[in-house]
């Protein structure tokens, strides 16, 4: 028996795991949930977890950068739509997302993944170059002033950080758009003028899956390369019990008579979704190589990589 220090977020994809219910042969998961933010850094800069959920975006780079700390199984723990996390200045002069281009963004950090897939969506649908952009990284509500991970990007990607905190930015107009998983306190208390690019972003979303047929991954399960190379059979014995540990929370969604989180009508939506859109959410490197290949393609454009590389080349 070995025991494997897992940092992660908290989601029903781990909810069996985390419980006990499901049990990982031959090892032993000390369990911890973090933010997001301060999880990834903790794996990219001080290697704190034997095995962790990490930013795909940032696993990409770090794989290109020659980093082989970890190596990343095909279990994609978060995937989301983003249309909703970009905010905007109403009084900026942004009308229409062909109007973000010379304007100033704010990101958490420029290898942040809902970034690299708004980056790419904007390019794609709407002619936005990245270099268009003046790019402003830092903390969303309190100072950061280093990135997650050295970068070394291309002359013409434009990107500074800054010491105050983007929700501040985008407050007094310094900013005239965010990136942001998280809500901005100046939009939720509605302390500036701030809304959505998109008005109603579920209705852009579904009209961008329905032409698309992608739901994007956003975190990746990394496990300490060493331990991989130590215990030969650890890589296939992982992958079998997130798979499983997935087909118990869908399973739930479909079947349970109470929901899990606090949403009324939380099965009928589950119903409705997998009426209309499949099962969306799967693990493994070919039923995702579609996907897997639109990220390095973005990551391409972006600059974090910086020859194209193969989808394999991430689960190596």
């Amino acid at each position: 028996m070995i025991t494997l220090n897992f940092g992660c977020l908290f989601s029903d994809r781990i909810e069996a795991l985390l419980t006990g219910r499901l049990k990982v042969e031959g090892v032993h998961l000390a369990i911890s949930c973090h933010e997001a933010q301060g999880l990834f850094r903790q794996v990219l800069q001080q290697q704190s977890f034997d095995m962790a959920e990490l930013s795909m975006g940032s696993h990409i780079a770090a794989v290109a950068a020659g980093r082989r700390d970890y190596v990343a199984l095909p279990v994609f723990l978060s995937r989301s739509f983003r249309h909703s996390n970009l905010y905007i200045r109403s009084d900026a002069g942004i009308n229409r997302p062909q109007d973000l281009a010379s304007k100033r963004i704010g990101l958490v950090d420029f290898q942040q993944t809902a970034a690299l897939w708004l980056r790419g969506l904007l390019a794609d649908d709407y002619g936005v170059a990245r270099e268009s952009i003046d790019w402003v990284t830092g903390g969303l509500l309190k100072p950061v002033l280093t990135d997650r991970m050295a970068m070394d990007l291309p002359e013409g990607i434009r990107v500074a950080r800054s010491p105050e905190t983007l929700d501040s930015l985008l407050a007094s107009g310094a900013i005239d758009a965010l990136i942001s998983p998280t809500a901005p306190p100046c939009f939720t208390q509605g302390l500036a003028p701030v809304t959505r690019l998109w008005p109603d972003p579920r209705a852009e979303e579904a009209a961008w899956y329905a032409r698309e047929q992608v739901l994007p991954i956003m975190h990746v399960l990394v496990v300490k390369r060493a331990l991989i190379e130590a215990h030969p059979d650890l890589r296939g014995t992982l992958q079998v019990a997130f798979e499983q540990a997935l087909a118990l929370a869908l399973d739930d969604l479909a079947q349970r008579d109470f929901p899990k989180v606090a949403i009324a009508w939380l099965q009928q939506q589950a119903a409705e979704q997998q009426a209309t859109m499949g099962q969306i959410w799967t693990y493994g490197l070919e039923p995702n190589r579609a996907v897997l290949e639109r990220m390095l393609r973005y990551a391409r454009a972006d600059g974090l990589i910086a020859r194209d590389m193969a989808v394999e080349e991430l689960f190596a």
